[in-house]
């Protein structure tokens, strides 16, 4: 075993958890309704709205929502989509539920996540992300939300006292292996001092605040 001190333990937890609420579609339905209110005053953001009298426990009824999955990069450039705009729209829609809205859409997959070309209101042509699958969320409380905060600023940064103490908060023992999970990156890349210092000096940060 590569990592014989990691505790598995919460695997178990987490699906005796999740599994239920994933095969009750009424909590999805909750769900998607909930999504959609955080969403309402943003235009580029869209969420299937839900026939409630056409839904139970066993079924979900729900708009259709035409669209192509956000990695078809191919379609994207066919249909004349913005690919830095598809991607800023949906890193700010998960931002948003992350930190200021405290909850998730917690299975972001290609599937799960359309864009669509959108007229707007001015007549402009711009992009329309469309958010499916709406069966596992996750409640963040805003302790939980500082110290992810808090991780995020250590990461951009290269300080690794806040990435230890954020992810200690987190209750992510590993902090270089947690670190390079969230990021998808090596932690030595992260930490290669070649590359925060604009980041640094934008945030305010000293530049060997790293133990």
């Amino acid at each position: 075993m590569v990592f014989p001190d990691f505790k598995y333990g919460w695997l178990p937890e987490e699906f005796q958890v999740r599994l239920p609420n994933e095969l009750d579609f009424k909590k999805e339905a909750k769900n998607a309704k909930r999504c959609k209110e955080i969403f309402k005053n943003n235009p580029n953001v869209a969420v299937p709205s839900v026939y409630d009298e056409l839904t139970s426990e066993r079924v979900l009824t729900m708009s259709f929502e035409s669209g192509i999955s956000a990695t078809n990069v191919q379609e994207m450039h066919r249909q004349g989509m913005d690919l830095k705009r598809v991607a800023r729209l949906i890193s700010e829609s998960f931002i948003h539920m992350i930190f200021e809205k405290g909850f998730v859409h917690s299975d972001p997959h290609p599937g799960n996540i359309f864009v669509r070309p959108k007229k707007m209101a001015d007549g402009t042509q711009d992009v329309e992300v469309v958010l499916l699958d709406h069966g596992i969320y996750t409640d963040l409380t805003q302790e939980t939300r500082l110290s992810y905060t808090k991780l995020w600023r250590g990461i951009l940064t290269q300080n690794e006292l806040k990435i230890k103490q954020a992810s200690k908060e987190l209750g992510a023992d590993f902090f270089e292996l947690f670190t390079s999970m969230i990021v998808n990156r090596k932690y030595e890349d992260v930490m290669d001092e070649r590359s925060a210092y604009k980041t640094k000096s934008r945030l305010g940060e000293k530049q060997d605040a790293k133990s």
